[in-house]
């Protein structure tokens, strides 16, 4: 099953920033980012085998810690690149950091790195990684 998936585990999402992202002075608001964010982790989760409609039926990963930190405003219309990629695994967790750029000038807006623990829905507990995920990139397990 692993032969399906991706050398490298990450993406790399374009997106626009709409009126609804900002605040009043037109600057992204905070809890956007966060948005951003999920859009990006969203899409890395189908590229690692790992599609939407199978989040609700057996088992899901659940975000357990984020840390962010903002560094230069995103505004109204600017075009940004949101860059997440499968960071490292433990045992039951994993970790996924998220860049946010510019795409006009390459700075760097905001770092994100989330932890995510997969859990089996009927009963709440937690499972281990994906082992397809092991088998392709064990440079990531820790």
């Amino acid at each position: 099953m692993h032969n399906e998936l991706p050398e490298i585990p990450e993406i790399t999402v374009p997106l626009k920033v709409y009126f609804f992202d900002t605040d009043a002075g037109g600057v992204v608001h905070n809890a956007a980012y966060l948005r951003m964010v999920e859009i990006a982790r969203s899409d890395l989760a189908e590229k690692l085998g790992w599609p939407l409609a199978l989040m609700n039926t057996e088992e899901c990963p659940v975000v357990t810690r984020a840390e962010i930190d903002y560094l230069k405003p995103a505004r109204l219309g600017d075009e940004l690149r949101i860059h997440s990629r499968l960071a490292g695994m433990e045992r039951a967790r994993f970790y996924i950091e998220t860049v946010i750029t510019s795409a006009a000038t390459g700075e760097v807006l905001c770092r994100c790195r989330q932890t995510l623990a997969t859990v089996q829905l009927r009963s709440g507990r937690p499972r281990s990684v994906r082992k397809d995920w092991r088998a392709k990139w064990p440079r990531l397990a820790e």
